[in-house]
């Protein structure tokens, strides 16, 4: 819009873009306009110019200017950031959800789970204790039982005896496996291996079923490749996993048909193989490895009654793995099962004797125990006494009625009250359960053990707790044995007789080789320490010719009574009469080792009479001083000659 286009410079421009500017922009004579970082939208640009003369142009040039935005800054542009938004929104949201969701799902399987376990661990816990109270009245007909069929002469009655110990037997081993699931899950399984000959156990296994087969009207049939093989093994365990497999192979079998157990050897001689094959219902290949599991049941028709408890076949691998060997199954519906169970047993030697498995305890003979029981009887009591102590009457009744021939027997029905009677009736010996009211076993052998009154009587206790780390509680504590329920009762009569015979061993030992110019001895128990105590007290004091019971007692800090039962029960011998034997042992010494007269030593070991001094020297020796020192001279000299 130049006025003067030959002298265009000398023209004058202004423009203002409005919507931008906010006044107008005199650019003299420059030609054009330049706008940077504008915003998108509709502008408006005016420009005017002036003449030579001053005077304004008119009219104004306007121009519509249109600023596109860039593509960034587009409707669609911002579309698609709504959208992108929205939908991260609504997917972080979604999400959001879905952890909430899974987080409230595994929240609700660990509470199931633990609801599950939990109530996993009370059956357990249940099943346990119902084992435990069952072996209290398990122990009450298997010993009669037993004891029956000993004195039994009729065939008949022997038979029926033989099914209910049989029976009994076989409760037995159903409450032990339910005890060995909490032995499982605590990892407190064992293996006790012991030696002997595995043939002669399975067939013992297979004998017992003999009668249930007949009975049922099914062919069972026992096949070995061998007459014997000894190697070491569990012995509990390898019965418990043939009666499990024997027992669901017949259980399963319909009358008519017939189960086979064979033994074979490995062909490597690397183990032996239990086989039990049955022509029963059988099951499918889905459930091979289900079988196995805890409380697994396999579906049959409601002819089957006893179904089980499904446990037998879970606990039969436990002890098979803990073998170190495997067990497989072959089956078809219909058509029966086949168990193969494989243990890596190793031949060894077959000298030895089968009765490596009885316990040591049991191999003493009844006549031993009479013996040692006659022993024990002293001048103050007829028969020694024994403290049963257990809450159950039967119990009590069963053990008083079979003891107390050679016993005495004091009876208390919990621990509080045995504990009373402990310190009343001074027993010999102390047979205690472990689980009782007012006062358990344990807390009533530590306070027996605790107390100088009580401390040397021997304990014995009878539980239903059979595992290891119970038992070496109760022998830490300072019980003398342990016998697990049911027991029998012909080994609890053993031990209480090896007990006693013990002790008296003890008095006699001790008696004989107190030496009393030599009193270093070493002290190997606190019945010693004591005795030894004593003995110092005597020998310090001899030379008084009164010297009496208190004078000692009170030396060593008891009362006439305790000191009383304690030397009783450690030497046999009254406090009085274990004072005179003292004196006259001396008497003995100094008549063969001194040249002082039979007077001065009568004196010197505290007899004012001689007389008196000389008869009780007769009573003990069977001779009078002055013969026993030329007997003992006599033997000097015959020892001389010999010597020479």
């Amino acid at each position: 819009m130049a006025l003067n286009y030959t002298s265009p410079q000398e023209s004058q421009y202004s423009y203002i873009l409005e919507g931008f500017d906010k006044e107008w922009n005199k650019v003299g004579a420059v030609t054009n306009a330049v706008y940077t970082n504008l915003d998108p939208g509709k502008y408006l640009f005016r420009l005017k110019a002036q003449s030579e003369d001053g005077s304004w142009h008119t009219p104004e040039k306007v121009m519509e200017v249109n600023v596109l935005p860039p593509l960034w800054k587009t409707p669609i542009a911002y579309f698609i950031y709504f959208y992108i938004v929205f939908f991260t929104l609504w997917y972080l949201r979604k999400r959001g959800i879905e952890k909430l969701k899974n987080e409230f799902e595994l929240e609700k399987e660990r509470t199931e789970n633990e609801r599950r376990i939990e109530l996993e661990k009370l059956k357990i816990k249940f099943l346990t204790n119902l084992s435990h109270e069952l072996k209290t009245p398990l122990t009450l007909v298997l010993n009669p039982v037993e004891s029956l069929l000993v004195n039994e002469q009729s065939e008949k009655k022997i038979q029926t005896l033989n099914l209910i110990n049989r029976n009994a037997k076989r409760l037995l081993n159903l409450v032990n496996q339910l005890l060995d699931f909490r032995r499982i899950e605590d990892n407190e399984l064992k293996l006790h291996l012991s030696e002997g000959d595995v043939i002669e156990v399975a067939k013992d296994i297979f004998e017992s079923f003999k009668y249930l087969s007949e009975t049922k009207h099914i062919q069972l049939d026992f096949e070995s490749a061998t007459q014997s093989y000894y190697c070491a093994f569990d012995k509990d365990k390898i019965e418990r996993i043939l009666l499990n497999l024997l027992s669901n192979a017949l259980k399963f079998t319909d009358p008519n048909g017939s189960v086979y157990f064979h033994v074979e050897i490995a062909a490597d001689a690397s183990g032996i193989k239990f086989i039990v094959g049955d022509t029963g219902s059988g099951f499918s290949k889905e459930m091979y490895e289900k079988i196995f599991d805890r409380f697994f049941q396999i579906p049959t028709n409601q002819s089957t009654l006893n179904q089980g408890s499904g446990i037998g076949l879970s606990i039969t691998k436990e002890f098979v793995k803990l073998h170190g060997g495997n067990i497989e199954v072959e089956s078809e519906e219909g058509m029966g099962s086949i168990f193969t169970v494989f243990l890596p047993l190793k031949e060894t030697s077959s000298t030895f004797q089968q009765e490596t498995f009885v316990p040591q305890q049991e191999e003493f003979s009844e006549e031993e125990c009479t013996i040692d029981i006659q022993e024990t009887t002293t001048e103050k009591f007829e028969k020694p006494a024994i403290l049963l102590i257990d809450d159950s009457d039967d119990i009590r009744f069963y053990l008083k009625e079979n003891l107390s021939d050679k016993y005495k027997i004091i009876e208390a029905a919990d621990g509080k009250q045995g504990w009373q009677k402990a310190l009343s009736a001074h027993p010999v010996l102390i047979v205690s359960d472990v689980n009782m009211p007012k006062m358990d076993g344990i807390s009533l052998l530590q306070k027996i053990r605790n107390d100088n009154r009580t401390k040397h009587i021997p304990i014995i206790l009878l539980t239903v707790l059979a595992e290891e780390k119970d038992q070496l509680n109760g022998l830490s504590l300072g019980a003398n044995d342990y016998l697990v329920k049911p027991f029998s009762f012909n080994l609890l009569d053993v031990k209480i007789g090896n007990l006693l015979k013990t002790n008296q061993t003890f008095r006699e030992t001790y008696s004989k080789h107190i030496n009393v110019e030599t009193p270093e001895v070493q002290i190997e128990s606190q019945d010693e320490k004591f005795l030894l105590e004593v003995t110092r007290h005597i020998e310090e004091n001899m030379l008084q010719t009164n010297l009496s019971v208190e004078e000692v007692s009170k030396m060593m800090n008891m009362s006439r009574s305790t000191f009383y039962i304690r030397i009783l029960a450690l030497t046999g011998e009254t406090p009085v009469e274990y004072i005179r034997s003292m004196r006259l042992k001396k008497a003995a010494y100094l008549l063969e080792k001194s040249d002082l007269r039979i007077a001065d030593i009568s004196f010197e070991v505290g007899f004012s009479n001689t007389n008196y001094f000389a008869r009780a020297f007769k009573t003990k020796y069977q001779m009078t001083p002055s013969e026993y020192i030329r007997l003992k001279r006599k033997t000097d000299i015959l020892l001389e000659k010999t010597a020479i």
